[in-house]
């Protein structure tokens, strides 16, 4: 009887009709809650492959933020269906993640999207919201029962970075039956103590390489705030060294200058330094011509802007006026579509739910950043997990790629043939798609060439690529 009912339970969640969706769909949809902790209820979209969903892995998406609907993702990035500009219609895109996999984007934390709490107590924390994370997934494996034993992989990005790497951990940790076999982070915040010195020290380079700075700028900074130590870790190129080893008093040889500007061996003087960028229309992307829609330049404003001026740096965005917004500026009408009536009782999203929004999710960010180190050496050590990428693109200035290549050589593990290039359809004459460095125990680095924050979304074949790679299915 019991299993008469989750059946019962996975079928009151199937998507019978979507409003707008004039093309044939040749797969199964869900949507509706799981529970999380007492009283939590996450909001999900779960897409069935569309060949052979019974035996394709499953896998889950992250959005970041904190706070950022995974729906977002889901028609934006690397879902099935792409909202159009008025809200009404929904286009079919092309390299879609559930092509090759049953696909599930969470509604993470609770109060995110359609996410609830029926206790109305939205604070979340890194802690809590991994529990949650694990508690909603057993309950979706509740629900979906056929899928328990099929391979499970987690991705995401952005502030998932965070998310993954502890969700990972959860399901170790409660002996979980869940089949987790790789996770992928995408452009992730990626910190410990020596990440947090990456990402002071990666920003700088990044800008630098990029010509968003000047050489003099860049100079003048590290020369305030760095120390050099001998180092075992980080190689910097020969003109780099010697620049640092004549401003820092360094020996010679190999060294890492420590830029962790909030313990500059003078603060005054090195927060004196302040460094303006040239202009940007979006500094996700850095060489997109489209600027950025309102909701992501709050976000930038809010949760990015602040980081970059503790250290230093001061990224001017150029004004969205829709002057230069030109016809290849893609407009999603995802807010619209989600706000209609017909659409939500459609996805059996609870009656009196709040306005769904693509990001604003409730956290708190005193409780926010856990450092991930050693959390991720723990999963690929103890728990031998067999594959965790991580990926960024390259023209990304939020979770550069550079921060990002530090943070994974810095983890400790040997590398396991020579950084080289792939292609994004897995042949050896395709076009390039970017670079790759594995190294042992399944760990792997992967810069996607020509894409910004979100890969799914800048090179949809590329981060379709991305997926197979994780999964199996074709080689990186």
């Amino acid at each position: 009887m019991l299993n008469v009912c989750l059946v019962c339970n996975a079928l009151d969640d199937e998507i019978v009709s979507l409003p707008g969706l004039s093309k044939q769909i040749q797969f199964k949809q869900y949507s509706g809650y799981l529970n999380a902790s007492k009283g939590r209820h996450y909001f999900y979209w779960f897409f069935e492959c569309e060949k052979d969903p019974q035996n394709a892995p499953v896998v889950l998406w992250l959005q970041g933020g904190p706070g950022g609907s995974s729906l977002f993702g889901m028609s934006t990035e690397n879902g099935p269906f792409r909202f159009n500009q008025n809200g009404k219609t929904v286009e079919l895109a092309e390299h879609s993640w559930n092509s090759v996999a049953n696909v599930l984007y969470l509604e993470s934390p609770s109060g995110t999207g359609f996410s609830y709490d029926d206790n109305n107590n939205y604070t979340n924390t890194d802690e809590s919201t991994a529990l949650d994370n694990y508690l909603s997934l057993e309950s979706f494996f509740v629900k979906f029962p056929q899928f328990k034993k099929n391979e499970f992989y987690i991705t995401g990005e952005s502030y998932a970075g965070v998310y993954i790497p502890m969700l990972a951990t959860n399901i170790y940790q409660h002996n979980s039956t869940i089949n987790l076999k790789g996770v992928a982070i995408g452009n992730g915040l990626l910190l410990d103590k020596q990440g947090q010195i990456s990402f002071n020290q990666s920003s700088y380079d990044y800008a630098l390489a990029h010509g968003l700075i000047t050489t003099d700028a860049y100079e003048k900074k590290i020369e305030s705030c760095c120390e050099c130590t001998a180092a075992h870790g980080l190689i910097t190129t020969d003109a780099y060294e010697k620049k640092i080893e004549s401003c820092c008093e360094c020996t010679a040889g190999a060294v890492q200058h420590e830029c962790d500007f909030s313990k500059a061996p003078n603060i005054t003087k090195c927060k004196s330094v302040q460094v303006d960028t040239m202009r940007l229309n979006n500094p996700y992307n850095i060489y997109d011509d489209c600027p950025l829609d309102t909701n992501a330049r709050q976000v930038f404003d809010t949760y990015f802007r602040p980081a970059f001026k503790r250290i230093g740096i001061n990224y001017r965005l150029k004004p969205n006026n829709g002057v230069n917004a030109g016809p290849e500026c893609v407009k999603y009408g995802t807010t619209t579509y989600m706000n209609t009536n017909a659409v939500q009782k459609a996805l059996h999203v609870r009656p009196g739910s709040k306005r769904w929004a693509p990001i604003g999710g409730p956290y708190d960010r005193t409780h926010a950043g856990t450092p991930q180190a050693e959390t991720v050496k723990q999963l690929i050590n103890t728990y031998n997990i067999p594959k965790l990428i991580v990926y960024n693109g390259d023209f990304d200035t939020v979770c550069n790629f550079i921060g990002n290549q530090r943070f994974v050589t810095g983890l400790g593990f040997q590398t396991a043939g020579h950084y080289r290039e792939w292609t994004v359809d897995g042949t050896s004459d395709g076009v390039i798609g970017g670079f790759v460095q594995n190294y042992e125990k399944g760990l792997s680095f992967v810069l996607v060439r020509g894409a910004g924050h979100m890969v799914p979304s800048n090179k949809p074949e590329a981060g379709l690529q991305l997926l197979k790679g994780l999964l199996g299915l074709s080689k990186l």
